[in-house]
Formats: C-alpha cells, sequence, structure tokens
C-alpha cells in the first residue's frame, strides 16, 4: 500500500511564524522609504520600474507551481510528490532563465521608451540575472511548508534581501560609493536564494528527489495553468498603468505612484502573510467541498485578517500625509491615492480570501475566471482615468478591479457551499462594527488639524479597537476549539 503524504490539517503550527513575520516587515519597509527618500528623482523611479517588470517575469517562470506544490502535498503518495517535487525544481529553474533573457528584450523595447528613464546596459543585466534566483528561492520556500517551515522565507525575504539589497544601497550613497541600485538587488537575492537552498536541504535533504530533468505529473501542471494564465494577465494590467503613466506623465509621476503602491503592498502584505498557511489548511480540511469546519474557519480568517488591515487604514487616515511629506515634498501629493488604495484593500478581504479558497477547493479555473474579469476592468478604467486624473486615475482602476473580482469569488464559492451556506452573521455583525467605528473616526479625522488633538484621538480609537479586537477573539476562538465544531457540526450564527 503506497505511503500517503503526512497531511498538516491545524495550521496553529504557523501562526507564531506568522507573526513574526508581520513583526519584522518593518525592517524592510523602513530600509524601502530611505531609499526612496534618497534617491528620490529619478533614480529610485527608474529601478522601481524595471524591478516590476523582474517580478513579473519570475511569477511567470514558476508556471503556478509554487502553489501547486502545497496543494499537491495531501493528494499524492510519498513517491509521487518527491518526483514532482524534484522535476518542479528543474523545470522553473529553466523558465526562470528564459524569464531573464524576456527581461533583457523588454528593456530594449517596452521598458527603455518611459520618459525619463535611468537605466544602462549593466543595470538591465543585474536585474536580469536575479530572476532565476527569485524563483529557485520561493518555490523552494514553498517546498518547505509542506514540512512546517516558515522561518527561512522569513530570514530571507524580511531580513537578507532587505539588506543587502536596500542597506547596500544606503551605504553605497553614504559613503559615497558608485553601487547602484540594480547591482544591490542582485546581491540581495543571491542572498535570499543562499537561505533558501539552505533551509531546502536541512528539510528535504534525506529524501530521494529527481536528480535529472523531467516533467511534473499532468494533475500538479493542470492546477497551476490557470494560475500561471492568472499571474500573467495580473502582471501584464499591473505594468500597463506603469507604462500608460511613464509615457503620458514621466519618471516622476512613476515614482509617486510607485511608492503609493509601495505603501499600500505593505499593507496587503498582512493578508499575503497568511496565504500559504491557509492555502495548505484549506487545501486538505476540504477535500474538494466546503465542509461545515471549514466554512468556520474562513469566516474567522476573514474577520481577523480584515480587521487587522482595518486598523492599518487608520494609521493611514491619521499620519500618512505627515510621513509622505517627511519622506520627500513631491510624495505629499499621493496621500489621497494612498488612502483610497488601503480602503479598497481593506474592504476586498473577503473576496481575497474567497480567492484563496477556491484555490484550496481544487477550483483555480473558477478563480481564473473571476481574475479575468478584473483585468479586463482595469485596463479599461486606467485608459479612461489616468489620462485624465493620473496617479490617481491609476489607483482607483487598480481598486475597482480588486472589488470587481473579489465579489465574483465570493459569488462562486457561495454557489460552490449550497445549502451549508458561506458568511456566518455572528462574523458579519462584528466586522460591520468595525467598520462603523473606522468610518466615524476617518470622518472625525477631517476635523482635526492641530497634532495636539490628533494624537490622543488616535490613541483613544485604537485602545477601543484593540479592546473589541481582543474580546472579538477569544470570543470566535471558543467557537473554533468547541467539540460540536471540531467534529464537523455547524455552529449555528
Amino acid at each position: 500500500m503506497e505511503q500517503k503524504e503526512p497531511q498538516n490539517l491545524d495550521v496553529r503550527w504557523g501562526l507564531p511564524m506568522v507573526v513574526l513575520d508581520n513583526l519584522s516587515r518593518p525592517f524592510e519597509a523602513l530600509l524601502i522609504l530611505a531609499c526612496a527618500s534618497i534617491y528620490a528623482g529619478g533614480a529610485w523611479g527608474s529601478f522601481r520600474f524595471a524591478e516590476s517588470f523582474a517580478y513579473l517575469l519570475f511569477r511567470l517562470s514558476l508556471l503556478g507551481l509554487d502553489r501547486g506544490i502545497v496543494w499537491w502535498h495531501g493528494r499524492t503518495d510519498t513517491q509521487q510528490y518527491r518526483r514532482d517535487l524534484g522535476s518542479s525544481i528543474w523545470l522553473i529553474a529553466g523558465t526562470s532563465i528564459l524569464g531573464g533573457a524576456a527581461f533583457l528584450f523588454l528593456a530594449g523595447t517596452a521598458i527603455g521608451r518611459v520618459r525619463g528613464l535611468e537605466l544602462s546596459r549593466a543595470d538591465n543585466w543585474c536585474i536580469a540575472s536575479s530572476i532565476p534566483l527569485l524563483a529557485i528561492a520561493d518555490f523552494l520556500y514553498q517546498a518547505n511548508l509542506n514540512r512546517k517551515e516558515m522561518l527561512a522565507r522569513i530570514v530571507g525575504n524580511n531580513f537578507a534581501i532587505p539588506l543587502f539589497m536596500f542597506g547596500g544601497a544606503l551605504l553605497s550613497r553614504w559613503l559615497g560609493l558608485s553601487w547602484r541600485l540594480p547591482a544591490c538587488f542582485l546581491c540581495g537575492n543571491a542572498a535570499n536564494a543562499v537561505v533558501a537552498v539552505w533551509a531546502f536541504l536541512d528539510r528535504h535533504g534525506q529524501e530521494h528527489l529527481t536528480v535529472l530533468p523531467g516533467r511534473p505529473s499532468r494533475q500538479l501542471l493542470s492546477y497551476g495553468m490557470p494560475i500561471l494564465g492568472s499571474d500573467l494577465l495580473s502582471g501584464v494590467v499591473a505594468r500597463f498603468d506603469l507604462v500608460l503613466l511613464g509615457r503620458i506623465s514621466g519618471i516622476r509621476a512613476v515614482e509617486v505612484y510607485n511608492l503609493v503602491m509601495t505603501l499600500g503592498k505593505s499593507l496587503q502584505a498582512i493578508r499575503q502573510s497568511f496565504e500559504g498557511l491557509l492555502l495548505a489548511a484549506f487545501s486538505r480540511v476540504g477535500a474538494n467541498r466546503l465542509t461545515p469546519l471549514l466554512r468556520l474557519r474562513f469566516n474567522y480568517s476573514a474577520w481577523a485578517v480584515g480587521n487587522l488591515l482595518g486598523f492599518a487604514f487608520l494609521m493611514v487616515v491619521f499620519w500618512g500625509k505627515d510621513f509622505l511629506t517627511f519622506l520627500a515634498p513631491e510624495y505629499r501629493d499621493g496621500y489621497f491615492s494612498l488612502v483610497v488604495l488601503t480602503s479598497f484593500t481593506y474592504l476586498n478581504v473577503h473576496g481575497d480570501l474567497s480567492g484563496l479558497m477556491l484555490q484550496g477547493l481544487g477550483r483555480s479555473r473558477t478563480w481564473g475566471v473571476a481574475q479575468l474579469a478584473g483585468f479586463a476592468v482595469n485596463i479599461a478604467c486606467n485608459m479612461w482615468w489616468i489620462p485624465m486624473w493620473g496617479t490617481f486615475g491609476g489607483v482607483l482602476a487598480l481598486g475597482v478591479s480588486f472589488l470587481v473580482q473579489g465579489v465574483l469569488c465570493q459569488i462562486f464559492l457561495s454557489r460552490l457551499a449550497g445549502e451549508v451556506g458561506l458568511w456566518r452573521l455572528d462574523y458579519l455583525r462584528s466586522s460591520a462594527g468595525f467598520a462603523l467605528l473606522l468610518a466615524a473616526a476617518s470622518v472625525a479625522s477631517v476635523w482635526m488639524v492641530g497634532s495636539w488633538i490628533r494624537i490622543p484621538s488616535f490613541f483613544l480609537i485604537g485602545s477601543i479597537w484593540f479592546a473589541l479586537y481582543r474580546s472579538g477573539s477569544l470570543e470566535f476562538r471558543e467557537n473554533m476549539d468547541a467539540p460540536e465544531t471540531l467534529s464537523g457540526e455547524i455552529v449555528q450564527a
């Protein structure tokens, strides 16, 4: 009888790592913001513009196998999993090298046609060489999730990359050296790859993986193809606004837009830090259907992550303008765009997690349909709004596309849930209470013109939010641990 891969049904093993991941993210954020301030004026915008294309090609080179290997782990036997793991590594190594070549081609075409771009041929080679390092490291980190290992990803992504990349760039400027941002980018990704390989060998060194190039199993590739298509469309859409904005307004406008998007993505990272853990749980507990236990975990995840993002939105409303002005005066105009992007991120958390649930239940094609609709809306709105409103138009188009995609994911998942139902009223009522608190605080902040009233008001509202969050968390955790819940019974709202 074939040995099945061990299944990790409980996600609590990874929660301390998720907490550590979020607590360590400010280290990278501070270094990024320092670089954005020091290199403002064209160099920072040029690098971040080219870097975004490198990340697109890195995502495409994974072929969706990074998420597929987590899904496949609990659905096949040990020998087949090991063969597919080794074959996937070889395949991704080849596709990522092709991704580097594609970047060099783009550098001479679409990327190079933006007004004011400041990148040399050596810069382009450094960025292109980083793509295989990014792809291999990310896939190895995902494979380690199946062995209950997350610390290496945190060390690599939150410390090795920022220290060597952004720290190296700051050191170069302060010491008057000639290191350029793309060279520091290559060094950071090389350090991250070393951490990833070491951690992978530590957890998989005793296993007999495929040592010769081969093709992963059809089921694994079939799962990854819709995700690859989604990554392609989302990547093209996400860069479409950059190219359009750069050609219309130049690299300085791209610089402001990119900073707003960087700060917005830092807030989105709160949700994304849970994705690998939740995908692993959703893939195994559900067994291709939405069970009562999985429904309960889904609602609790949406409540917990959504209200964390709500507090982040409150911070942006109160202090976003002061923070952008502190970085550089030219960034001040991006405040309203940042508020809009953060609000869409908060409002769409249920839609985002619905998409993740569809992936966990093996419905990646259904999720791809929602992605496709969102991309179409994004492109149409970008072509309409960027010529009218510039940076704000691009942010608004992205937010609207998020909502369209999220609503469709919720509709598809609700149909899949059937009579079991998707949402629980107790969680929705609690989330609505948090939303009313945030709305009232945001409106009140408009009239708080002096720091003498803004600071105590923020701490008062934050204390109320923390008390409500702690109370709700304790109450809902009791539901999660109740014997009737764990046995699969539906806890009535």
